[in-house]
C-alpha cells in the first residue's frame, strides 16, 4: 500500500499511531510481532524472463521501545540513501510530525492535529520550501486507530484527492482513492490469510492518461521464531515470479 501512494504515505503512517488504545502501535499496524528494533527490507524486482533487474531497494525502519517507528529509510542497488523519512511522536505515542528528506534537504513535511482523545483531527503539508500546500480533513478512526477515511484539500480549498480505505481488524483489504476531478486513482482488493498476512492483491491505479493493472500472489517462504515473515515471493496472474522481499529483523532484549 505505502509503495502504491506517495500522496498517502504521511496518512499512513499517521494510521499506524493514534492513540485510542495500545492496539494501535506500528508493530500491530503491520502485522508483526515481538519487539522489534530494527526491520530491513530487500527487494529484488524480475522482468518477464525471470532475471532479476537492477534496480533492488533496501528500505529499514527504525522502533523505538513502545513499537512505534521514528525513522524510515530507502537505499537504491549502489547504497545510496533516497529516502531519509523521521517520525516525531506525542508523549501519547501518537504522531506529531513527518519529514522526508533527501540529501540532507527536506522534500516533503506534514504535521498532525490530536483531539483529546488521542483521534487525528486534520493534517497540513508542506513542500521542499516548507510551503505549505495543502491540507486533511473528515479524518474517520476505527478501533485500531486507523484514519481510514479522510479529504486532501489544495490550499484555495478544492479537493485534491480523497481516500476510503477497508481494514479487516489492522489488516488492509483495499479500497480506493480519488483524484481532484473525481475519479478513482486507486482501487483494489486484498484477501488475507489466516495470520493476516495479504495472500491476494487486486488493484488498479490512474494517473493522467495510464492505467495500471496488477493480480498479484503473496508465497510466504520462511519465518522468523516470532512468527514474522522472513521471504516473500510475489507472482503475476501468469504465474511468473516478479519480486522477492527478504526482511531481516533485530528484536529490544527482554
Amino acid at each position: 500500500m505505502k509503495s502504491l501512494f506517495v500522496v498517502l504515505l504521511a496518512v499512513s503512517l499517521i494510521a499506524c499511531n493514534s492513540t485510542q488504545t495500545r492496539k494501535n502501535t506500528d508493530i500491530i499496524q503491520q502485522n508483526l510481532k515481538g519487539k522489534i528494533q530494527t526491520l530491513e527490507e530487500r527487494t529484488t524486482n524480475f522482468d518477464s524472463t525471470g532475471k532479476a533487474k537492477a534496480d533492488s531497494t533496501v528500505n529499514t525502519s527504525g522502533f523505538n521501545a513502545d513499537g512505534y517507528i521514528t525513522t524510515y529509510t530507502v537505499k537504491d542497488s549502489s547504497g545510496k540513501i533516497t529516502l531519509s523519512q523521521t517520525i516525531s511522536h506525542n508523549a501519547d505515542g501518537s504522531t506529531s510530525e513527518v519529514k522526508n528528506t533527501k540529501d540532507g534537504k527536506q522534500t516533503f513535511r506534514v504535521t498532525i492535529d490530536v483531539d483529546k482523545n488521542g483521534n487525528y483531527t486534520a493534517a497540513k503539508t508542506y513542500d521542499s520550501t516548507d510551503k505549505q500546500d495543502s491540507y486533511y480533513t473528515d479524518f474517520k478512526t476505527n478501533e485500531y486507530g486507523i484514519t481510514y477515511v479522510g479529504k486532501q484539500h489544495f490550499m484555495n480549498g478544492k479537493i485534491k484527492s480523497t481516500f476510503d480505505m477497508k481494514y479487516e481488524g489492522p489488516n488492509f483489504v483495499g479500497g480506493i482513492a480519488t483524484d481532484s476531478t473525481g475519479k478513482p486513482s486507486y482501487q483494489g482488493t486484498v484477501k488475507l490469510n489466516e495470520k493476516g498476512d495479504a495472500i491476494e492483491e487486486h488493484y488498479t491505479t490512474h494517473e493522467k492518461d495510464s492505467t495500471i493493472s496488477k493480480n498479484l500472489m503473496y508465497k510466504y517462504d520462511s519465518y522468523d521464531d516470532k512468527g514474522n515473515w522472513t521471504q516473500r515471493t510475489t507472482t503475476d496472474d501468469k504465474g511468473k515470479q516478479t519480486v522477492i522481499v527478504k526482511r531481516i529483523f533485530s528484536y529490544f532484549k527482554d
